[in-house]
């Protein structure tokens, strides 16, 4: 096993880590690939190059992002459904996460758009940074599926993500940062009726979080 898969192999049990709510990630001080830890707490993992000027760059080329369903999350959800018509199929997993993928594309994009001092290419160039999204551990309690029959779901929250983000410089290729955010669907103390109306306003809120946050960092670095 090599170094960048021994990381990502640390990940993803930080990964697991953060979702099952651990009081302490245990993150090491430096990671495998050289990064220093800037964040560490219940939700969230950050890493950072030492003494990266992210100001420098004044392009940024987001590439395409993918979607992974928590482990078992099909089987488990199966198991608990009454019905044969309301359970999900491999189809829908595959739906559902095109869709998350889409809505993440198009949010990263549009947020980075209202940068000042750099702008959103498509191509790698010399000052340009690489940004890397991915979801993981995708959990949704109540997916709003096509069903011949006519049912409502009830739940306190929605779901539950965690957004995989790496930053690389588009040329050389070296990673400059990466980060781990678990972020939860809306609870409010009760139970409301879950669809897909619901469940995508969830999503565009959590993902537009996640996307603001980056981008007012790196505006942070433009002196914005």
């Amino acid at each position: 096993m090599n170094r960048t898969h021994l990381f990502k192999s640390c990940a993803l049990l930080f990964i697991t880590s953060i979702a099952v709510g651990c009081s302490s990630t245990n993150a090491p001080e430096v990671s495998e690939d050289g990064l220093n830890l800037k964040v560490s707490t219940r939700s969230t993992i950050a890493y950072k190059k030492p003494d990266i000027d992210f100001a420098v760059y004044d392009q940024v080329q987001i590439m395409p992002s993918t979607v992974a369903f928590k482990q078992n999350w099909l089987r488990d959800y199966n198991r608990n459904t009454a019905t044969l018509s309301a359970r999900v199929k491999e189809s829908d997993v595959i739906k559902i996460k095109q869709a998350v993928a889409t809505m993440l594309d198009e949010i990263f994009i549009e947020e980075f758009s209202k940068g000042k001092g750099y702008s959103v290419v498509s191509t790698p160039a010399a000052n340009t940074l690489l940004i890397k999204p991915s979801i993981v551990n995708l959990d949704v309690n109540a997916p709003d599926l096509p069903s011949a029959s006519i049912s409502r779901t009830y739940t306190r929250e929605s779901g539950e993500a965690t957004l995989f983000l790496e930053i690389y410089d588009s040329v050389s290729g070296e990673i400059l940062a990466r980060v781990l955010d678990t972020q939860g669907g809306r609870d409010n103390g009760f139970y409301q009726w879950s669809n897909r109306v619901s469940n995508r306003a969830d999503a565009r809120r959590i993902i537009r979080g996640w996307a603001k946050t980056l981008r007012t960092k790196f505006d942070e670095a433009h002196g914005k």
